[in-house]
């Protein structure tokens, strides 16, 4: 599959040197602005807020698909290949990224992949990821091969001070002429991660049963920093799915800590956590990913600060 995919991006990049697509794009970009594709939203919401209107910005990702498994267009990578900069986390997040990234290594556009920086993610130094996972059922790390880590680290506001500081120093260096303003537009935007950690903080510090039911082992970095328990139907991959012992003692846990509520995604449907759902009882409610924003998002002009503390406000209501 990989093998087919390179080969079919392969002979979309030839036809875009052969059409002269590639050559000088960064002297020919509207008003000198730069060009960045981005995979997930996250990533798209820090170089807008850090970019500002010196980047004409696109994700390569639709509106509400899965971030996991979705695959971009030829005309996707077409135009990836004419911009400045391709964005994206890896850490085996985008399916698609590093098939994509070999394809493009020859053209004239920059391959940055935040998730090399290995201090983003789960380290031994956080000593508490290990230990939650000793605690949980193997099943909530089962089914998809993310490498040895967790890739959903924007949903920790602190991480994604980390991540947004990454992509400043990205722009910089594509744009060295806008230093100063970078450096000002990130300085905004740490300023209000602190506040939504605080945030969440202040919710979640004093809080006696922390258990969550997911259908999607997406949330161990609120783990870490706030001490939430998840019991998770799925894997990190929201296609996963457990097997009848698994099943069995996600029912038990459910049922040991009083679980009201199961908490499904916004861009996701689960077939298993839904029988699960009406088995014990629970209430559906969701939690965003923030991986992908969906078509009423974007109507309603939410964004990645809006949409976690929505999400601070049900972790509100499921916990006790």
């Amino acid at each position: 599959m990989k093998k087919s995919y390179i080969v079919l991006i392969s002979i979309i990049i030839v036809g875009i040197i052969f059409t002269g697509c590639s050559s000088n794009k960064a002297s020919t970009k509207k008003n000198g602005d730069l060009t960045i594709y981005t995979s997930i939203y996250p990533i798209q919401f820090a170089v807008e807020q850090i970019a500002g209107d010196t980047a004409d910005i696109q994700s390569v990702y639709p509106a509400g698909v899965d971030a996991h498994t979705y695959e971009p267009t030829s005309k996707d990578i077409t135009e990836i290949a004419k911009s400045n900069a391709f964005i994206y986390l890896g850490a085996g997040m985008e399916g698609f990224a590093e098939s994509a990234a070999d394809a493009l290594s020859a053209e004239d556009v920059a391959l940055i992949e935040l998730g090399e920086q290995e201090s983003l993610f789960h380290t031994e130094v956080d000593g508490e990821h290990s230990s939650h996972n000793e605690k949980h059922a193997d099943h909530s790390h089962d089914g998809h091969d993310h490498g040895d880590h967790d890739p959903h680290i924007w949903l920790d506001p602190l991480r994604m001070v980390q991540l947004a500081e990454l992509i400043k120093d990205e722009l910089i260096t594509l744009n060295p002429d806008k230093q100063k303003l970078y450096e000002t537009n990130f300085a905004n935007l740490e300023s209000q991660l602190y506040e939504l950690d605080n945030a969440f903080k202040q919710v979640l510090t004093n809080k006696e049963n922390k258990h969550i039911l997911v259908s999607h082992a997406a949330y161990g970095y609120w783990e870490d920093r706030y001490g939430l328990e998840q019991i998770s139907i799925n894997g990190l991959s929201s296609s996963s799915e457990p097997s009848q012992k698994e099943l069995t003692k996600i029912i038990e846990q459910a049922n040991e800590y009083q679980l009201d509520y199961l908490i499904f995604e916004q861009n996701t449907s689960n077939r298993v956590s839904k029988i699960i759902q009406e088995h014990i009882g629970a209430e559906a409610v969701t939690i965003h990913n923030l991986a992908v924003l969906t078509e009423e998002d974007v109507a309603n002009k939410e964004d990645y600060l809006s949409l976690m503390r929505q999400n601070l406000q049900t972790l509100d209501t499921v916990t006790k």
